[in-house]
């Protein structure tokens, strides 16, 4: 155990006895916290809360902008559509649009819409473990369990799209260079939009990721047991 004493200002100084957490000198946007809310909130919620806002805007951010780009990529199959597409000699269809996982990374996109919305979601819910109403514990957890299943769900998805899109190019391009000798057989089955389908696809696993990292640093933060003596 350890004593308190509480200074003009509202905050406690801790004895020489307190745990080294408390003899830290507070982040300066947990001190503002700490001023501006008015009820009775412990450090330790303070911290959560700290980690809700700065984790939920990195992660809504960096979501938006991998999804706006990979969008703009996968829509310029269909909204701009190429004519005169080169013809493989064996028949083979060589448009973009026709690649097989297309429709997964489209679905990868759309499950990252509802982690954006989850992310931006954190944010408010830091507001609300400030406020004298704030969820307990386990629906905080369960909250955050919600965004770890998103984007382990949009991962696995857009992983399969990716997967079924490499597998088509490496076959195309197999044909290609099977029914033509020659050094542009190869130009003429793979183009450069279907590498950047690819690279649109791998933007959509990454923004995931960021989601799953900082689910799982909040899920971190709000199981963590504060340090006691």
């Amino acid at each position: 155990m350890f004593l308190s004493i509480v200074n003009s200002s509202g905050y406690a100084k801790f004895s020489h006895n307190a745990p080294s957490l408390y003899q830290t000198v507070m982040p300066r946007e947990l001190k503002n916290a700490s001023k501006e809310d008015n009820s009775d909130v412990s450090p330790n919620v303070l911290r959560v809360v700290l980690a809700f806002r700065r984790w939920g805007w990195a992660a809504f951010w960096t979501q938006v902008v991998l999804c706006v780009v990979s969008s703009v990529v996968l829509l310029q199959l269909f909204l701009f559509p190429r004519t005169g597409q080169p013809v493989s000699p064996t028949g083979l269809d060589t448009s973009p649009a026709t690649l097989p996982g297309l429709s997964f990374a489209w679905v990868g996109v759309a499950v990252l819409g509802a982690s954006i919305f989850w992310n931006y979601r954190y944010t408010q819910m830091a507001k609300k473990l400030r406020s004298p109403d704030r969820p307990t514990k386990s629906q905080t957890v369960f909250q955050i369990k919600i965004g770890l299943i998103i984007n382990l769900l949009g991962m696995l998805v857009t992983l399969l799209g990716a997967f079924a899109i490499i597998g088509a190019l490496t076959l195309r391009a197999g044909q290609g260079q099977v029914g033509v000798i020659g050094a542009g057989s190869f130009n003429s089955v793979i183009q450069p939009l279907d590498f950047q389908i690819i690279q649109a696809s791998f933007n959509i696993i990454f923004a995931h990721f960021v989601g799953l990292v900082a689910s799982l640093w909040l899920l971190n933060k709000a199981t963590d047991k504060p340090n006691r003596e």
